[in-house]
């Protein structure tokens, strides 16, 4: 805004015009600043926190990573094209284009644009630039940075207005060949077909809008999409717990999940059967998310998936194979037998072997606390010299790729593709981190240090 008020500066007319300019720009200033002040209870002791928190703000220090372009990217290694990749991705193609026709008619026009439209240019540009020139942590799509579908939409709707005749400033183009009414005509039938391919979309997407992609990305090829961004997916969860409340009515529900919960959006009675996994509470079910972080397909027996654009949003899967019909439970204790068959490559609380590119963890006598660890893996990827990444470190939940049956345990981890060299294995405790107990040279077949 003051920005715009330079703009009449420069154009002013005389003294008098200009002190008004100058007036009117320091009222706004003060009133802004007044206003910040007095809904901002943090400034009342120390007005100079803002310029902490704009800098906190501008580059925060969460870690977050996040898939992008088929990539796991954390600040401060987010490429600079990201925020604009995922609002062209994921913004409807028709409000795209006519954004980009608004935001062209305003700047053809310069001065004489209205206020208002070079006002949301800069609404919609400036933040954009500032985010990839200060490289902030942007992370989990653009939900950051929602409040620029505001400018975006009204811009879209400038650039509407722009391409009808008689619009100010508005050029011939080739609908002007059809005569005004022609080209009324042609516009309106843009706007209509727009809406209605935002409608179309909408209602198959319900409830899950906010995984919206446009055709700009691949959304024809099975799981796909999936591997390549994720997004800030939130009802999700909402929709598996009602199956699962549907599906064992009456039955109390331990629930182990990747990415969060919504369980108060269900009614209170059913909220009440619904509980997470913890002390004494072994988990009856996993509900596995592409917005987790979990490689591979799951392993546990899959009762509902939910799809989108041929790609799994979420799975329930079973860890408690007493709640699955018994061939379901007889194919895993088939696979149960055939790990124990083998030679493990370690000893430890647990008997680990190695099929292919899979670690498999087995126990006898397993007990529901056993069930209830989060297991650490660490790896050293084969002919790396960099001591940073001499050891790749996983901390694994058992629900999510495990299952119990008859007293037994077994669970099933996909290694990466890339050759490794040792493997080390042992426990995550809330108060000490990861704990390594046992280790193995792939190499020579053995295991270092004393471990069996």
């Amino acid at each position: 805004a003051l920005g715009l008020r330079a703009l009449d500066l420069l154009q002013a007319r005389g003294p008098a015009e200009r002190r008004r300019v100058v007036a009117t720009a320091g009222a706004f200033a003060l009133a802004a600043a007044g206003t910040l002040y007095a809904v901002s209870p943090h400034l009342w002791r120390d007005p100079s926190v803002i310029v902490d928190a704009i800098a906190t703000f501008a580059r925060h220090p969460s870690h977050v990573a996040t898939l992008f372009q088929g990539e796991l990217v954390r600040w401060p290694s987010i490429p600079p094209h990201y925020l604009p990749v995922w609002i062209a991705i994921t913004t409807p193609p028709a409000t795209l284009l006519l954004c980009l026709t608004g935001a062209a008619a305003a700047l053809r026009r310069g001065r004489q644009a209205p206020r208002f439209a070079l006002l949301l240019v800069a609404c919609l540009a400036l933040p954009v630039a500032a985010v990839v020139a200060l490289r902030s942590n942007i992370y989990n799509g653009w939900r950051q940075m929602y409040f620029l579908y505001a400018p975006l939409c009204l811009l879209a709707v400038y650039g509407l207005r722009a391409l009808l005749p008689g619009a100010p400033g508005a050029r011939a183009t080739p609908g002007a060949a059809f005569g005004r009414r022609g080209r009324r005509f042609a516009v309106a039938a843009l706007a209509a077909a727009a809406l209605a391919g935002m409608a179309v979309d909408g209602v198959r997407l319900h409830p899950h809008q906010d995984v919206y992609f446009n055709f700009l990305v691949d959304r024809r090829t099975p799981e796909r999409l999936r591997t390549q961004y994720r997004t800030h997916g939130v009802t999700l969860d909402r929709q598996a717990l009602q199956y699962l409340l549907d599906r064992y009515p009456g039955r109390m529900l331990y629930v182990e999940q990747d990415a969060g919960n919504n369980p108060l959006i269900l009614p209170a009675a059913a909220r009440r059967r619904i509980a997470d996994s913890g002390p004494g509470r072994p988990a009856n079910f996993h509900l596995g998310s592409y917005l987790s972080r979990r490689p591979g397909p799951a392993f546990g027996p899959v009762l509902h998936t939910r799809r989108i654009y041929g790609n799994t949003l979420s799975e329930v899967i079973a860890v408690d194979l007493a709640l699955v019909d018994q061939a379901t439970a007889d194919h895993y204790r088939a696979l149960y037998r055939a790990a124990r068959a083998g030679r493990p490559v370690l000893r430890w609380e647990w008997d680990i072997y190695l099929q292919g590119r899979t670690l498999i963890y087995v126990k006898e006598a397993c007990r529901a606390e056993d069930t209830l660890r989060r297991f650490a893996l660490q790896f050293a990827p084969a002919g790396v010299d960099d001591p940073h990444l001499r050891r790749r470190g996983h901390d694994i939940r058992f629900a999510a790729f495990g299952v119990r049956f008859d007293g037994r345990c077994l669970l099933r981890y996909p290694l990466p593709g890339y050759p490794i060299r040792a493997l080390e294995v042992g426990r995550y405790l809330p108060d000490a981190g990861r704990v390594i107990e046992a280790a193995v040279d792939l190499n020579e077949n053995r295991s270092p240090g004393g471990a069996e």
